[in-house]
């Protein structure tokens, strides 16, 4: 062993506890193979101090449980490591948490939730799970990994209630991966939300298919706030909604129906007699939909609607005098194209506690 290498071995060894820059005191190509004969452990000790993408790239082998790919994590060894281990970490809490008092664990929420978090690993620990609300984190979309767990985490969750996967960056294959495939029991689920997601008519037509479609639908409320739902998903949700008898909020806020799309919506809720809350703000809906909704709450005589919230659409004042005229439920129609905080869902008064 020469001297060079005798010495590389030695800073090696001590790295961890004398930490340095590398390239501020070697040359590029020794600084190179001190990182090659880095230990693992010095990963998250001494983060700051390592750059080199070969040396995470050899870290993220020892992470092989999750499967680490650097295209779910921008490309980058050094983020795949620290992601994935978040992951690791809050799942070992999690574990250890829900081993404990499983049984008197009903509601599990998840905020800024790591990516590649396995939601099957702890709901098959919580067998009287009622609530799943999992929010991620916004910097990056669902894993491919993650994404898997969570038709397998419904299938272990036979007495959930109500699903939240809000700013998912969820997709239409996605939703399809989730609820197609016949794992989600939709005869137990009173309150979905999707929220924020990039959903367009396709996924929500799994949605329907699934949860509204069927003489056996329980659902209760559906958040798809912020998708990308155009003309053609309000002909879909509409159908859903023509013989459905579970809906009772609706919240389609912030999405592309148009006004072709929302008269659609509207007509075929001639003949529904359950839905309470309705709200398609913020749709660039116009005189065809107010004259649908105008039509509904005129000649619909089961209808049950209390609340309408179909503000921030271009609507001339021949529309809202129309609208305003008819006084068989609460419809709020104010103009503008920037709704507010104000305009808060009618639907989440609904949701469990």
């Amino acid at each position: 062993m020469n001297l060079q290498s005798f010495s590389r071995e030695k800073l090696a060894a001590n790295f961890e506890s004398i930490p340095f820059a590398p390239e501020d005191r070697l040359t590029v190509a020794a600084a190179r193979e001190l990182f090659n004969e880095l230990p693992i452990s010095c990963a998250e000790a001494c983060c700051s101090f390592i750059y080199s993408e070969e040396f995470y790239k050899r870290a993220c082998s020892s992470l092989a449980v999750f499967g680490c790919r650097t295209e779910e994590h921008g490309r980058s060894f050094k983020r795949t490591f620290f992601e994935v281990r978040a992951a690791q970490d809050l799942l070992q809490k999690t574990m250890t948490l829900s081993r404990a008092i499983a049984e008197n664990i009903f509601t599990l929420k998840l905020s800024a939730c790591p990516r590649d978090f396995p939601l099957d690993d702890v709901c098959s620990q919580l067998l009287n799970l009622n609530r799943l609300d999992v929010k991620y984190d916004l910097a990056s979309s669902i894993s491919r990994a993650s994404l898997d767990s969570v038709p397998r985490a419904l299938h272990v969750s036979s007495n959930l209630v109500s699903l939240t996967m809000q700013d998912a960056f969820l997709t239409d294959n996605d939703v399809a991966t989730v609820f197609e495939n016949g794992s989600c029991a939709s005869d137990t689920i009173l309150h979905l939300n999707l929220a924020h997601n990039k959903i367009t008519s396709s996924g929500l037509a799994v949605v329907v298919k699934k949860f509204l479609a069927t003489p056996s639908s329980v659902l209760c409320s559906l958040d798809m706030m912020g998708n990308k739902i155009d003309s053609e998903g309000g002909s879909v949700i509409g159908l859903g909604l023509a013989e459905n008898e579970s809906l009772l909020s609706l919240n389609l806020r912030l999405n592309c129906l148009d006004d072709l799309g929302g008269g659609a919506l509207l007509d075929c809720l001639l003949t529904n007699a359950t839905l309470k809350y309705l709200n398609v703000s913020a749709n660039n809906l116009a005189s065809r939909s107010a004259n649908a909704l105008v039509n509904v709450l005129e000649r619909n005589d089961s209808l049950s609607l209390e609340a309408v919230i179909i503000t921030s659409n271009p609507f001339n004042e021949k529309d809202v005098e129309a609208i305003k005229s008819c006084n068989k439920c609460h419809v709020d129609v104010r103009g503008g194209s920037s709704p507010g905080r104000q305009e808060m869902f009618l639907g989440e008064s609904l949701m469990p506690l």
